[in-house]
């Protein structure tokens, strides 16, 4: 009585120590600092069979578990199994399985292994009124834009709270997000992406490589991206802290074109040509393009076909006119199908670089944004329109899954 009365009063001591707590203290530690105390009674300690050691005193008890962690049926199951049928104590099962004292006591005393299901607070929405409230979300347009309270009147005549309506749909993964802006598809139109993905799904690079990709973009100067700062909460209207807002931003349009991993003209619509309609698209870029397309074919023997869009501009009668006597060959391009059009990346690319590099000058002259507009434009890595032209097969396939609606690029 006298070893355990020892014991006790050093076990004690030691408590009062604030080192790691016994479950996560190595057995060598906590042995070797008892024998600090009493030479004597460490050596009665170690001959007693209160503990059984099953891992080498050197090496400390798994603590790999989370204390407060619910086990799983396995888990459970595992302790139930190595205490009813291989007669391990429960401080030899910590020390193999790394569970604590009080996981494997619940998991022993249950009756059986399986995690019983749990009671709470009742949900105060039905199953039927979330399967209802889906439906309802699902519905239109209109009704994915009203927020949770809204969609609690419109729906339970505002019985149940906002709360509620935001946790039954989190429940089945609907969070609010930004919605995506996307051109308008019509059912005829979404026929003719549809048609065009199917018809170009199993083309080749070698294939891809013989079209020359065209587009424009307005390019202007300053952040076109959200703008994040470092500051403090009382530093809101601190000037180093605002990004200025222009009521006319100065920007100017661009023009450019590739095939393959290689760039063609990149044209920086001059202030002199006006605005771009049918006859300033025949006067500035309709000559270059048909420049370009017979010096690939003189010196790389490769006939390319051109690819515009349906802006009013390409699709005019005198447009077509000019490209048929210049015997250009033009793709049938479906409408309002920027995602299948690789050349759109490249705007983001260049307007990337642009906001990167000279993103502080918030409004630069004319000169100044045409030269920047030129510079990203040959900084434009031939790898990056590798890339977008090895994207075309998995553009053609994402319009084929949407079924000629709306997709990811």
């Amino acid at each position: 009585m006298e070893l355990f009365g020892d014991y006790n009063r050093y076990y004690l001591l030691w408590l009062r120590t604030k080192v790691l707590p016994p479950c996560q203290v190595p057995p060598r530690a906590l042995f070797f600092w008892l024998g600090q105390l009493r030479p004597k009674f460490y050596r009665n300690f170690l001959q007693t069979s209160i503990f059984h050691l099953s891992t080498p005193l050197s090496q400390p008890a798994s603590t790999t578990m989370a204390p407060n962690r619910h086990l799983t049926t396995e888990e459970r199951q595992r302790i139930r199994t190595l205490y009813f049928d291989g007669h391990l104590s429960q401080p030899r099962i910590q020390e193999t399985t790394g569970y604590t004292k009080y996981q494997i006591r619940h998991a022993i005393r249950a009756p059986a292994a399986e995690v019983a299901p749990r009671s709470g607070r009742p949900r105060v929405i039905t199953a039927d009124q979330e399967l209802e409230l889906i439906r309802y979300v699902c519905e239109s347009k209109a009704h994915r834009r009203m927020s949770f309270l809204e969609l609690s009147i419109a729906l339970f005549n505002s019985l149940l709270n906002w709360i509620t309506i935001r946790n039954a749909l989190y429940r089945h993964g609907f969070r609010r997000r930004v919605a995506r802006k996307k051109p308008p598809i019509s059912e005829a139109n979404q026929q003719k992406r549809l048609a065009w993905a199917i018809e170009h799904k199993d083309w080749t690079l070698e294939q891809w490589r013989t079209i020359l990709w065209s587009d424009e973009t307005w390019v202007v100067g300053g952040p076109y991206r959200k703008q994040y700062v470092t500051r403090r909460i009382d530093e809101e209207w601190d000037p180093t802290c605002i990004v200025e807002k222009h009521q006319r931003k100065g920007g100017w349009m661009f023009w450019g074109c590739f095939y393959g991993s290689t760039k063609g003209p990149g044209i920086f619509w001059e202030k002199e040509w006006g605005s771009i309609n049918e006859y300033s698209y025949r006067k500035n870029i309709l000559p270059n393009v048909y420049e370009f397309i017979d010096d690939t074919f003189e010196q790389h023997h490769l006939q390319l076909s051109f690819m515009q869009d349906g802006a009013p501009g390409h699709r005019a009668a005198g447009t077509k006119k000019d490209l048929e006597n210049r015997k250009i060959i033009v793709v049938d391009w479906p409408p309002f199908s920027p995602d299948l059009n690789p050349i759109e990346s490249c705007w983001n690319w260049m307007k990337d670089y642009i906001e990167d590099k000279y993103g502080l000058e918030e409004k630069p002259s004319y000169a100044k944004l045409k030269r920047y507009v030129e510079e990203a434009w040959q900084e434009l890595p031939e790898s990056y329109l590798q890339t977008l032209l090895d994207s075309m097969p998995s553009r053609c396939e994402a319009v084929i899954a949407a079924n000629g609606m709306h997709t990811k690029y």
